[in-house]
């Protein structure tokens, strides 16, 4: 029996590999512990780090040397990853010429980090490198938006490989179409909104819509307001939406457009949707959303309007003209793995980002350092490492990541030097941090069995643990699928209030 990428396999894979080899005891695996990303999936370093436990007369074979990268890349990925200290020691040994530094680059905003990288691409095409041999590589969807609108307007076509473009995301979608239904009251913007979140609008009740709608010569909405007294619409929420949106169209203008983008989702119970289906990604990307707003607000002064956003977004949506093969390649770190590419940009190295906020173990944290070594280890002749102040999505000041003072600050070439105070405060947010997944290792608090209350999902069984993740995997009375809820969560014994 032969297994590749055997740090990635589940329990249930291991177990039915125990089975099939359990009477000629001949197994052939190969894996590399330091890439075991996908503890999320059911995979566990475990399965390899003590492989040799299970299969005492196993014999190891190391193959260490690395035909990919560079010398300069292979040393700040060994010295990246040599801070795990569940793994097997080693380090990958190059075998192409030297090349060019790894370099690092600090920004003051994550639009000037994105601006960075569009001038560092465009230098590399003045130097006859091919679009198709760039990447650059995110932890999350989210932070794709800013590096869209950046090359978009620096004319530097890309293509998105992991997902679809931030303003082609379901969600940011459902936002703006709430936006331009309040602003424009047209018909694709109400199609879209009207049952989003369920209010018992469906295709009976649209197409009694769209058959008024043609007799009277009428818009979708007109035509809504017209007939919000039949019958056809007792038992919904239709008055309650229709009231929304005519409230929000009377005054939307004394409104700055974040302030109306946020009632919006609150008051519809657009997030709140989100927050019960358990959306994190989404909300995230609800939340970049509400950043450009903001952004575009700032660079506007006092004469942005609703309109004029609209109008600003209908033009970063039209990329038809990106969508070839010859192309910057934009992909979070995940897609990338297996893949690799000459020149890489590794951006929004973060506190908060990389590694994610979500991070709640000090396993977590290796897995999230391993995936930073799989990042480091996508490029062949040039890598370039990001990172920006300012906030995150929870409001938290953004600190430069862990992982770039994991690595030996000799091997990189830094574009500019940090402050003294920032290092200072990074080194106290990280050392603050550390201690308290340390704590977090104590474990849950429940076990599986107990029935809890959870604040906005009700009450529910636990049914797991993740311990990787340092979640209690409940089964809530209400939702059909099960949910992840971090140990950290507000949940209460049932009965116990």
């Amino acid at each position: 029996i032969m297994i590749d990428e055997y740090q990635d396999i589940d329990e249930l894979q291991y177990r039915l590999m125990k089975v099939l080899c359990a009477y000629h005891n001949n197994l052939f695996i190969v894996g590399d512990p330091d890439q075991t990303i996908y503890t999320w999936r059911g995979a566990s370093v475990r399965y390899i780090l003590d492989f040799d436990k299970a299969f005492p007369n196993v014999r190891t074979i190391m193959m260490m040397a690395n035909y990919r990268s560079t010398p300069q890349i292979v040393a700040v990925a060994n010295s990246l990853i040599g801070n795990n200290k569940h793994r097997m020691k080693k380090d990958l040994r190059p075998v192409l010429p030297d090349g060019a530094k790894v370099v690092y680059h600090h920004a003051n905003t994550a639009e000037a980090e994105a601006k960075w990288i569009a001038a560092e691409i465009k230098q590399l095409i003045a130097k006859d490198v091919k679009l198709g041999d760039i990447a650059i590589l995110y932890r999350a969807h989210y932070i794709s938006r800013l590096l869209e609108e950046v090359l978009l307007k620096e004319e530097v076509p890309y293509k998105i490989y992991s997902g679809v473009q931030f303003f082609g995301r379901m969600e940011i979608k459902d936002a703006l179409s709430y936006l331009r239904l309040i602003a424009y009251k047209d018909d694709l913007s109400f199609l879209r909104v009207a049952n989003v979140p369920k209010r018992n609008i469906g295709e009976r009740r649209m197409k009694f819509l769209q058959d008024y709608a043609v007799q009277n010569q009428c818009s979708l909405y007109h035509a809504f307001e017209r007939t919000i007294d039949n019958e056809i619409f007792k038992n919904t929420k239709a008055r309650r939406f229709l009231a929304l949106i005519e409230r929000f169209s009377a005054g939307y203008q004394d409104l700055p457009v974040s302030e109306l983008l946020n009632a919006v989702l609150d008051q519809s119970g657009y997030e709140v949707m989100l927050r019960t289906e358990g959306s994190q990604e989404r909300l995230d990307n609800l939340a970049e959303l509400k950043q450009s707003v903001y952004e575009y607000e700032t660079s506007c002064g006092e004469e942005c309007t609703l309109e004029d956003y609209l109008a600003h977004v209908a033009l970063l949506t039209n990329t038809d003209a990106f969508s070839g093969r010859n192309a910057v390649k934009l992909m979070t770190v995940h897609t990338a793995k297996g893949l690799e590419f000459p020149h890489v940009f590794l951006c929004g190295l973060e506190e908060g980002v990389f590694p994610s906020r979500k991070t709640a173990t000090l396993e977590g944290m290796e897995e999230e350092r391993r995936l930073a070594f799989v990042a480091f280890t996508r490029a062949k002749k040039a890598l370039f490492i990001t990172d920006a102040e300012g906030r995150n999505l929870d409001g938290s000041y953004r600190y430069p990541s862990r992982f770039i003072f994991n690595v030996d600050k000799a091997l990189l070439a830094y574009t500019n030097e940090l402050d003294d105070s920032l290092v200072y405060e990074t080194n106290w947010h990280i050392t603050s941090n550390e201690k308290m997944l340390a704590a977090q290792a104590s474990g849950p608090v429940f076990k599986p069995g107990d029935r809890v209350v959870h604040s906005i999902m009700g009450a529910g069984a636990v049914v797991d643990i993740d311990r990787d993740k340092a979640a209690y995997v409940i089964k809530f009375d209400d939702l059909g699928t099960v949910r992840k809820i971090n140990f950290k969560a507000k949940l209460e014994a049932e009965g116990a209030f």
